[in-house]
């Protein structure tokens, strides 16, 4: 059974404890990167809770994903809504010593269920085609992979219907 999980919204105080969670290199083997110092993330984090790009095309969600009765932070998801409204780009990361026990699907359904809320109709991952974990995850969101490469990385989309007028 997983324990009680949540997501809560972006803090730059979450830097230090997200730099013990981001710390294993193997984190990066398929997205490329180092394991990022707490400088670093509380720069990148006070730009993310801004909530949009410089722009205003694009709305962010960026979310802390934390377990247990003390709450204890073990990743991240993230959205990003595009300018039409209705379609959302989505990742997830799990630390290390958290994989491999349904973390990361389950946040990433929760992450999932507030785009819908939010009337998104379309949500896209680009995920690494020797990523299979995450191929899995993406399937148990019901989306499915594309014939659209982006930088080495397979497109998943998910469209989702839209309930009928009553």
């Amino acid at each position: 059974m997983l324990d009680r999980l949540s997501l809560r919204p972006l803090r730059i105080e979450d830097a230090e404890a997200m730099t013990t969670v981001l710390e294993d290199s193997s984190l990066y083997a398929f997205t490329g990167g180092t394991p990022p110092t707490t400088a670093e993330l509380a720069r990148r984090y006070a730009v993310q809770i801004r909530g949009y790009s410089a722009d205003r095309s694009e709305e962010w969600i960026n979310c802390i994903v934390l377990i247990g009765p003390q709450q204890e932070a073990i990743g991240f998801v993230q959205a990003t809504i595009f300018e039409d409204g209705k379609s959302a780009e989505i990742s997830w990361v799990i630390g290390k010593p958290w994989q491999g026990r349904g973390y990361g699907g389950h946040a990433a359904e929760l992450l999932v269920q507030d785009l819908v809320r939010r009337h998104i109709r379309r949500i896209v991952a680009q995920i690494h085609p020797e990523h299979e974990v995450s191929q899995r995850i993406a399937t148990r969101l019901a989306m499915a992979p594309t014939s659209t490469v982006v930088d080495g990385e397979v497109r998943w989309e998910r469209a989702i219907a839209v309930p009928d007028a009553e």
